[in-house]
């Protein structure tokens, strides 16, 4: 198919460009990555359809979209705005475009203006660190490793504390802003509050946000930061001021990575099944070697597995876990490939 002549809502009635937006088919993925690959100059407007379908969330079944169609063909007859010339034929599609072309550029509107706000209203990620300080904040969540916290804020928005994290709360949250100081790893679900922006500040980053849900990681003794997206837009910035580094804007499945050292964001984009499984700590593994089962453990639990014998490279393990503890999860691989372990710290030993 020739897609040099689709016009952004071409791209948005077409379920696997959905799909590829959602990141949720990988086949849909590899689809579109091929596209963009043969048909390069179609990047910009992929991106704009991508985006727009991210924030229209057109993610609905196409029962749910053939009743939402006929509501808005209804609508449109009812208030006279439906004309159709004698002789032709108009396709219900064709409404549909037009209300999602109409509505997308509503939402890209407030989109913009709320970030241009952001962006002259409010303070540099440097700004903002350099202000956090101590007789500012006060602790309301610390775990240790290993364990989780979840913590409601006193505007309702939830926070999911990782292991080793450490969150603070500004002592005038919700009266004049909504600032928090996080050392360590956390999931957002932020409520919303246009007039109050949600800034989740670290050593590394400063995430600012309206109302949405995001992933914040940022341990003090780690060579990257990042912030994994989830639903809503998210400003990032830098809070190194020696670094200059330009502010990067998320939308949904979107991850900005920095590196220490580095002078700009390193942008990806990742599954949604793969930060739903950090929030459940949901880890399935299927004939996994120890690379894949140390990267799972890494990422869920933040330990460093090492094996230093030999037997390792034959390290084989099945199997599914939710909301375990790590050491039930060691006990299980260690038990089918007759290893012991010994943990300190964030470090874990394997012994056979």
């Amino acid at each position: 198919m020739d897609y040099s002549l689709h016009q952004i809502e071409d791209f948005l009635t077409d379920d696997s460009f959905i799909a590829y937006c959602y990141n949720d088919d990988h086949a849909a993925v590899a689809k579109w990555e091929n596209i963009l690959a043969e048909n390069p100059q179609l990047n910009q407007k992929v991106n704009e359809a991508r985006e727009l379908c991210l924030l229209l969330n057109i993610k609905i079944s196409p029962a749910e979209k053939a009743v939402a169609l006929e509501r808005i063909k209804n609508t449109i007859s009812a208030e006279g705005e439906f004309k159709p010339v004698k002789g032709s034929i108009i396709g219900i599609r064709n409404y549909f475009t037009k209300w999602v072309a109409f509505a997308a550029a509503l939402l890209v509107a407030a989109g913009v203006f709320a970030l241009y706000q952001m962006g002259n209203n409010y303070p540099s990620g440097a700004e903002l660190y350099s202000a956090a300080i101590d007789a500012n904040y006060k602790l309301i969540g610390k775990t240790d490793f290993g364990h989780r916290k979840l913590i409601k804020l006193p505007d309702g928005s939830l926070v999911l504390l990782n292991g080793l994290s450490t969150l603070k709360i500004a002592n005038d949250y919700n009266a004049s802003n909504r600032h928090l100081l996080l050392s360590g790893e956390a999931f957002f679900s932020v409520t919303k509050n246009k007039h109050k922006p949600f800034v989740v500040i670290t050593g590394k980053t400063a995430t600012t946000a309206l109302g949405t849900s995001f992933k914040v990681e940022s341990y003090s003794n780690a060579k990257v930061a990042s912030v994994m997206l989830s639903t809503g837009k998210v400003k990032v910035q830098s809070t190194q001021p020696d670094l200059k580094v330009e502010d990067i804007t998320l939308v949904p499945g979107q991850k900005a990575a920095l590196y220490n050292g580095n002078k700009a964001f390193t942008q990806t984009t990742f599954y949604a099944k793969d930060l739903q499984n950090w929030i459940d700590r949901k880890l399935i593994f299927k004939s996994a070697g120890l690379k894949e089962i140390a990267a799972k453990l890494k990422t869920v639990y933040g330990v460093d597995v090492i094996a230093k014998d030999k037997a390792a490279d034959d390290l084989s393990f099945t199997g599914e876990f939710t909301g375990k503890e790590l050491t039930e999860i060691l006990d299980a691989i260690g038990f089918t490939n007759h290893f012991t372990y010994k943990q300190t710290g964030n470090s874990v030993q394997l012994q056979f």
